[in-house]
């Protein structure tokens, strides 16, 4: 156990969240009727997280992970530095943007400045990875690698050869599920809600056909990526907050800060619990925003994520179609549907959530047997609310 603790954790979304929101409404262009549906977009989006903050919560929840927005942080963005409300002083979250959410770390440790200072250099390192992954940053290393690799190898760097060395290994184990090589249909797909609008079977089709992990060549040896077209578009959206929550909890961890909780966007790992706890309380969220969760546990020395259509959706000939695609057609998997998983990794448990979304139940099963640690929780709601769970997911505390 480590020192500080409270009757359990909440979030507390920032004025900076919302100004990151309204910044990404009116730093685009839009017709006059694409306009009102992206207002309407935020806006619900800021009133969803006022209510949420102003709900007295005793537990963290673990809340699908959506479709990040548009990088707006750099070096320079604020970082909030605050002791949770607790009976022990040793307790300190810190809270900035990044990725289009907001990042939050807390950790239990007595030497305040040390805890500053790995917070810091957590921000720094947020920002560093955020700008090698992304997909909407021209300038992006994984924008570059697309046009650089064509009909070649090119060399990559140790952060970006290890998302497509786990990109290769997801797609492999999950026989297609989980494919990095969606970006094309996700920047397609996310034109058209933010229009309010719905693709065409062809365009649909059209994209799909410049998609497709077979046509990435990697060399481990040299380090190099091969892509075979020139349009094609990588997406880490699956793996890649999972993949830097892990970096972050590391970074923690080589601070000697064991008490520790990181969060971005739902995807969590956690190390040793608040002192007088047995774990770190997580709620995992249901299907709609204003329901109850579906379970309170208590965890510790894992990693938590959900992947869902909670905040991002779409109607499709009045079917609900979450943002998570399914690269055998080219569509969002039906809803309302939600997967949470627990695993030794933040990469893993963010990966295996979304599979889970787009696998069938019961292969899904014989993945997560595979894999050491690993417990899901699925619910889903068609015609009345399902919720199934493999045996070793925890029960309600």
């Amino acid at each position: 156990m480590c020192g500080g603790g409270r009757a359990g954790l909440k979030i507390r979304f920032r004025l900076e969240y919302w100004l990151v929101a309204v910044g990404e409404f009116l730093g685009r262009e839009h017709s006059s009727r694409a306009g009102l549906m992206n207002l309407t977009f935020y806006l619900k989006r800021i009133l969803l997280l006022l209510l949420y903050c102003l709900i007295p919560q005793d537990f963290l929840p673990a809340q699908p992970a959506g479709q990040a927005a548009p990088p707006t942080v750099g070096p320079e963005s604020s970082l909030t530095i605050t002791a949770p409300k607790s009976d022990v002083g040793d307790g300190h979250t810190a809270t900035f943007p990044a990725m289009g959410t907001l990042v939050e770390l807390t950790v239990y440790h007595g030497d305040r400045l040390r805890v500053e200072a790995a917070f810091r250099e957590a921000q720094t390192l947020v920002v560093e990875l955020a700008a090698v992954l992304t997909d909407y940053d021209a300038n992006s290393e994984a924008r570059r690698l697309t046009e650089l690799a064509v009909g070649q190898p090119a060399h990559v760097s140790d952060t970006l050869w290890e998302m497509l060395a786990a990109a290769d290994s997801w797609n492999r184990n999950s026989k297609g599920a989980l494919d990095c090589s969606l970006g094309r249909l996700t920047q397609l797909w996310r034109r058209y809600r933010r229009a309010g609008r719905v693709p065409t079977e062809h365009e649909v089709q059209q994209a799909l056909e410049r998609c497709g992990w077979k046509y990435i060549d990697l060399d481990a040896d040299r380090r190099t990526a091969t892509i075979a077209f020139s349009d094609m578009r990588l997406d880490f959206g699956a793996i890649g907050k999972g993949y830097i929550v892990d970096r972050v909890f590391d970074l923690l961890q080589h601070h000697e800060l064991s008490c520790c909780l990181v969060n971005i966007s739902g995807n969590m790992r956690c190390g040793e619990p608040p002192s007088g706890r047995a774990g770190w309380r997580i709620a995992v969220s249901g299907l709609s925003p204003e329901g109850q969760p579906l379970r309170r546990i208590e965890v510790r020395d894992i990693a938590i994520a959900t992947s869902g259509d909670l905040w991002q959706f779409v109607t499709v000939d009045g079917q609900r179609r979450s943002h998570i695609l399914d690269p055998r057609t080219g569509y969002g998997v039906p809803g309302p549907l939600a997967v949470t998983v627990l695993a030794p990794s933040a990469l893993a448990a963010d990966a295996l959530a979304t599979i889970g979304c787009i696998a069938d139940w019961q292969d899904f099963k014989r993945l997560l047997s595979k894999y050491e640690g690993t417990a899901a929780l699925r619910a889903s709601q068609y015609a009345e609310l399902e919720v199934i769970a493999t045996e070793s997911f925890p029960r309600s505390q």
